[in-house]
């Protein structure tokens, strides 16, 4: 190699460097990326199983994976050549290391023991998830109220049924017997003419009782106009005062040609955090409705109230699904197909063997366990897991989690 041939090597060599540079960045992110997931994964499975055998549930978290990359350039000589002419060398190495924060602390645990938000079901709805799997996901019970009929979330009642005893089961709704599951019942009774809606709207609550205009104008009342959300609206020959609320109604569908067209149920951060309410107006399409003065000793409106579970709550009701499996009964929900008729998937469901399709695996006790490839039509499990993880994400704190450490570069 001639002088100047070496002199353009050496120059071009920063250049070769950058770019190797950024072809290790990009390629180690990729691959740091990936383990994060077998590893979240698999925790979440096995998490999974051991709420199956009742034992203690464990979390942790990569918190931070620091990548050391080293690159060297220089000229080195070709020994293979009787020459041993110079040649330049460009050599890179990385050694990656990683922090795993165990998520004991007090508000994690927090987090996993509170019910999710009730708006979270608008959000996974309107990504499209079936109603059907959130409602068994998320919904612990239905409930009358006070001296009324509670119907438990409980996989222990599931029994192997074919389509038609379901059918015969959510016909009779609230009412059905063994060998109906009442929580499947009542399921397929909400769900059976067509999807949940979600409607916002404004609420008016009345604030006393109707005002004359002399009482409407009066300066005390006029001030209370000045408080956050006091309206003061016209009322027959009167005025009345309200409170407007922010509020988000669950509407469910009812037969076709059935008036009202839906039911609305409340939704509230308290529990029950869905509530029967009176169907003044329209709530299920309204931008405000006005409600009627409540009198003391008034009933509560009749209906069934929902329950939401925690996440501590969904990960038992996975275990509890899971073992009923291993017992022999197929824990199979009743979806909609988008060309008409019924698919029957399984909610969920852990393989010691491999499926057709395996899609992730997990050791577990001495026992290797296998998820199987999203199918809307035999096996939901997947995307279950997927929705459990968003939920579990949303307790982490960021300052339960170590901050991400910076790149490290040595040249």
């Amino acid at each position: 190699m001639s002088l100047r041939l070496r002199l353009l090597a050496l120059a071009l060599l920063p250049g070769l460097v950058a770019c190797s540079l950024g072809g290790s960045i990009a390629e180690n992110s990729i691959a740091y990326n990936g383990t994060m997931q077998a590893a979240t994964d698999t925790l979440l499975v096995v998490n999974v199983l051991r709420a199956r055998d009742q034992a203690p549930l464990h979390f942790s978290t990569i918190g931070a994976i620091h990548g050391a990359f080293t690159l060297s350039a220089g000229f080195g000589y070709d020994l293979s050549h009787s020459a041993g002419l110079a040649q330049p060398a460009l050599l890179a190495s990385t050694n990656p290391s990683f922090d795993i924060g165990p998520l004991d602390r007090q508000e994690f645990a927090r987090g996993l023991l509170r019910p999710i938000d009730p708006v979270l079901l608008r959000l996974l709805s309107d990504q499209g998830l079936p109603d059907q799997v959130l409602l068994y996901l998320l919904v612990s019970k239905f409930d009358e109220g006070p001296g009324g009929r509670i119907i438990a979330n409980d996989p222990a009642r599931r029994q192997a049924l074919d389509p038609d005893a379901e059918a015969a089961c959510a016909e009779a709704g609230m009412e059905a017997r063994p060998p109906c599951d009442p929580f499947q019942a009542v399921v397929d009774r909400l769900t059976r003419f067509g999807r949940l809606r979600f409607n916002g709207y404004t609420r008016l609550i009345p604030l006393g009782p109707p005002l004359s205009r002399a009482e409407a104008t009066a300066p005390d009342r006029l001030s209370m106009l000045k408080e956050p959300g006091i309206t003061l609206r016209r009322a027959g020959d009167g005025w009345q005062l309200y409170r407007a609320v922010n509020q988000l109604v669950i509407c469910i569908p009812g037969r076709p040609g059935s008036s009202p067209p839906f039911t609305a149920l409340a939704l509230d951060n308290e529990p029950p955090q869905i509530s029967p309410i009176t169907q003044e107006g329209d709530p299920c399409s309204a931008d405000e409705v006005a409600d009627h003065a409540i009198h003391a000793g008034r009933a509560a409106p009749s209906g069934l109230a929902w329950y939401l579970r925690s996440v501590d709550e969904i990960l038992h009701y996975l275990g509890a699904v899971q073992r009923r499996g291993e017992e022999g009964t197929a824990y199979r929900v009743s979806i909609p197909r988008p060309g008409g008729g019924q698919a029957r998937p399984r909610l969920f469901r852990l393989w010691q063997q491999p499926p057709a399709r395996p899609r992730l695996a997990a050791d577990y006790r001495g026992t290797r366990w296998y998820v199987a490839q999203q199918d809307e039509a035999e096996d939901q499990t997947l995307r279950v897991l997927a929705l459990t993880t968003q939920l579990l994400n949303l307790q982490k704190s960021a300052g339960e989690i170590p901050s991400s450490g910076t790149l490290r570069l040595v040249r």
